[in-house]
């Protein structure tokens, strides 16, 4: 047993001994190269002092275009991103058309409303619209073209906006075949009635219809319709009101809304496409009828009668003259 033991030893050394040697022979890992770190130089992006130093300069009067504007489908490649553009039949209206400044969007809408009325008076049996009704429905579809003619491009926000290039059309197309009485423009004149029946109910009978945002007055609002208006209202309605102060106290709303009418419509016979609106004496006819009735409209607003007499005797002299040439 014990030359056994002393054995041992020798015999573990044996075997651990080349182990060692075979491990010291093993080459050590080569050390991993790095990239030399960079040397940052003065940046020309950053400055000591931004505000003084960047902003170099006037700042730019549109940021929207100094950026690039508002992206649309045709620079983005997107279809839904929505155009910068105002659009037919938007409530965006046109910039600068100065209508804001002549009629009111109170105005527009009451008048509006009215019409409604005489045309479901107007608008019966066809008898009747073959009788004088045609001739009434024509003077008031011209007048409804017109004012959805003015929505459509009016500054502030009015109601119907959305849908009035479309009903400026239908009603102008419509008002243009009642020269004639025949069963098929009474056909016609009802779809108008009930299209304006729905609109002032609520709903949105001209949705899904395009038309041009801007008007093309020569085809909406006929002269000689409007002159069916201009005449009557003038005779039997606002020139009495401005005869007499107490009269003109007490009749102050509906003198500014037949007045501002007035001055809209002398504005629409002057614009272009319109019977002799290339003519600059007739021009300035239709000008005259429009600041002799804004002079009524801040007559009014200011309770100011003496003005409003002037203003009354300026519009009745452009009528005057007006006719002397250009009557229908």
């Amino acid at each position: 047993m014990l030359p056994i033991m002393r054995r041992l030893p020798i015999t573990i050394a044996i075997l651990i001994l080349p182990g060692l040697a075979l491990l010291a022979q093993t080459k050590a890992p080569k050390a991993v190269k790095r990239a030399t770190p960079p040397k940052f130089g003065k940046s020309e992006t950053f400055y000591a002092d931004a505000f003084k130093e960047g902003l170099v300069g006037e700042r730019p009067a549109d940021l929207s275009k100094a950026t690039g504007g508002v992206p649309t489908a045709a620079n983005t490649g997107v279809a839904n991103v929505p155009s910068s553009s105002p659009l037919a039949g938007s409530s965006a209206g046109a910039v600068g058309s100065g209508w804001s400044s002549l009629i009111s969007a109170a105005t527009i809408e009451d008048t509006i409303k009215g019409l409604k009325l005489q045309v479901d008076k107007e608008v019966t049996t066809l008898s009747d619209f073959k009788g004088k009704g045609h001739k009434l429905a024509r003077r008031d579809y011209t007048l409804l073209s017109m004012l959805f003619g003015i929505a459509g491009e009016y500054e502030g926000d009015v109601r119907w906006k959305k849908d009035a290039a479309v009903a400026r059309d239908a009603f102008a197309r419509s008002a243009a075949n009642f020269k004639v009485a025949t069963d098929q423009a009474y056909n016609e004149a009802k779809a108008r009635k009930e299209e304006l029946s729905e609109l002032l109910g609520g709903s949105s009978p001209f949705g899904g219809k395009a038309a041009e945002a801007k008007a093309a007055w020569g085809q909406v609002a006929a002269r000689d319709a409007l002159m069916q208006f201009i005449g009557p209202t003038w005779d039997d309605r606002l020139k009495p009101a401005l005869a007499e102060k107490g009269q003109f106290n007490s009749s102050s709303d509906k003198i500014l809304r037949d007045a501002e009418l007035f001055a809209a419509i002398g504005e629409v016979l002057a614009q272009e496409g319109m019977k002799d609106a290339g003519d600059s004496d007739y021009k300035v006819h239709c000008h005259k009828l429009r600041d002799g009735a804004k002079q009524i409209i801040d007559a009014v607003k200011s309770k100011n009668y003496d003005e409003a007499v002037k203003g009354s005797a300026a519009v009745g002299k452009a009528c005057t003259e007006c006719h002397e040439n250009y009557r229908s």
